[in-house]
């Protein structure tokens, strides 16, 4: 794969043995060869071997990147970047932490390695502290499936960076939780080592706050969260994410206040 620098080259689409095409969140143009080896092959040729093992265990990966992203819909208002390209990249990794199983059947064990998603930035262009510059208390309690949120009184015009200088933003809010993910090979295909779906509450695991003034001091906020327990105690092999993020808002059609794309960040700011 190559990437243009220049801004000689600046369109994209397919030719002779090539694609180019732009990403999210970069302003660069990607060359991406075509061709390899056929679907035949790859299946059943003994030197596709590795290729097959590799194949099987990305799509685990893929699979848990996507539904810890699912876990967080609200966060994705604040994203400025391909968010489950690096989540399924750190499931590479607590993959790979997997001794217990060979190459091409190795599982993910997320509720082992959590910190790894500790501090997970939603932004690549923001961190959550450069924008709110206040101390910000979180706890999670795994006993009552609830977690814990104080922010204290904000002085917009000394905590608060308004990086794209407009009128309004608002808090928001996730506490939500995601199974390790198995290989279970009957059908040889990954799945979370648990029947239970709902891993998020979307109305009591969710918050989102009235939309404040970018200029003045804003009150304090204590929010509290709750997450669904099916099983209690909740098993180990639930990892919970609590995840805060700060969006800014302009008024639009018809003297409503909406949220301006990408003007925002937030994080995973606790594991439990």
């Amino acid at each position: 794969m190559a990437i243009i620098k220049k801004t000689l080259f600046q369109m994209t689409g397919s030719f002779a043995n090539g694609t180019m095409y732009k990403m999210h969140g970069s302003d660069k143009v990607v060359i991406r060869s075509k061709g390899g080896p056929s679907k035949e092959k790859i299946q059943s040729s003994p030197k596709c071997k590795v290729v097959r093992e590799n194949n099987s265990e990305w799509a685990g990966c893929t699979k848990m990147g996507s539904m810890i992203r699912c876990s967080f819909e609200i966060m994705h208002r604040v994203e400025d970047y391909p968010v489950v390209g690096a989540l399924n990249a750190v499931c590479k990794k607590i993959q790979k932490l997997d001794s217990e199983n060979e190459k091409g059947k190795r599982s993910i064990f997320l509720s082992q390695h959590k910190e790894m998603l500790s501090g997970f930035s939603f932004s690549n262009k923001q961190v959550l502290e450069s924008v709110l510059k206040v101390p910000i208390e979180t706890s999670i309690d795994r006993i009552i499936g609830q977690a814990h949120i104080k922010i204290p009184a904000v002085d917009t015009n000394m905590y608060l960076y308004n990086f794209r200088k407009l009128p309004y933003y608002r808090i928001i809010a996730n506490f939500s939780g995601v199974c390790d993910m198995m290989v279970f090979f009957e059908n040889k295909k990954y799945k979370y080592d648990s029947p239970y779906k709902g891993y998020l509450d979307p109305d009591l695991g969710v918050f989102q706050s009235e939309w404040m003034q970018s200029q003045g001091i804003q009150p304090a906020l204590d929010i509290k969260l709750e997450y669904p327990m099916p099983e209690n105690p909740i098993p180990n092999k639930v990892t919970l994410l609590l995840c805060i993020g700060i969006e800014f808002g302009k008024l639009g059609d018809g003297h409503l206040i909406s949220p301006v794309k990408y003007a925002g960040t937030g994080k995973i700011v606790r594991v439990g």
